[in-house]
């Protein structure tokens, strides 16, 4: 079966009753620095919009993103904040509603719903209601979470394939951890899809492979998970 016809009865099946409108659709990018992306979209010239540190937590070693867990701080409009959020193969019930989620598709993965629980940051780096949501899918020693940051994430606004997409860095030491996500109705993923990685394929960018998230990408370069590829 095609990857367009997985996706498209993925989507077509699933119940959106806890989910956005909108498909984020990613590709986690492999050349050497985002200059090198830029100048292959014609941006060669391009700033960044905007520039913030995000940190990662997890145990040492990690533990809890090969079972989805995921633990950030970053700052979002100028506002610092923590977020915890938890990835699932398939749509779950029961989800509580003080989190957002959404459907996240990565290369040529099978789609992922992904639930997060925002929260300012404060004196206390995890909230309460983080914590349950969090405990709620997994066991988790909050006192056992170290920090891998702060890395600088810088982000572009860019077209890719006449779509309007945001292209981002994490610069972690000498790793650039870069990927292109652009928000598309359930409805034009399936030729979104398509669409831009025929584009980006056409313009030169490096794809990664595997295609995996900023995290997974970190740690596999810190040396934690080999070169196995994870379903995250």
């Amino acid at each position: 079966m095609k990857l367009r016809t997985i996706l498209f009865s993925i989507f077509l099946k699933a119940p959106f009753v806890y989910a956005e409108d909108k498909i984020s659709l990613q590709w986690a990018i492999c050349d050497p620095t985002p200059q090198d992306t830029l100048a292959k979209l014609g941006l060669d010239e391009a700033l960044p919009y905007k520039e913030n540190p995000i940190t990662y937590y997890d145990e040492h070693p990690p533990i809890h993103i090969s079972s989805g867990l995921m633990f950030r701080t970053k700052t979002n409009k100028g506002q610092p904040l923590s977020t915890v959020k938890v990835r699932f193969p398939e749509v779950v019930p029961d989800v509580p509603d003080i989190v957002d989620c959404s459907w996240d598709y990565y290369g040529d993965k099978r789609p992922s719903f992904t639930c997060e629980k925002r929260c300012p940051l404060d004196s206390k780096i995890w909230q309460e209601e983080q914590v349950q949501f969090a405990e709620r899918y997994g066991t988790v020693d909050w006192d056992m979470l170290r920090a891998y940051g702060p890395y600088q994430n810088a982000k572009w606004k860019v077209l890719v394939g006449g779509r309007k997409a945001k292209f981002d860095d994490v610069v972690a030491g000498e790793m650039h951890l870069m990927e292109i996500e652009a928000k598309v109705l359930r409805e034009e993923a399936d030729d979104a899809l398509q669409a831009i990685t025929h584009y980006l394929n056409e313009r030169g960018v490096v794809l990664c492979e595997p295609q995996e998230g900023k995290t997974m990408r970190l740690f596999r370069g810190m040396g934690y998970f080999g070169n196995e590829r994870e379903e995250l």
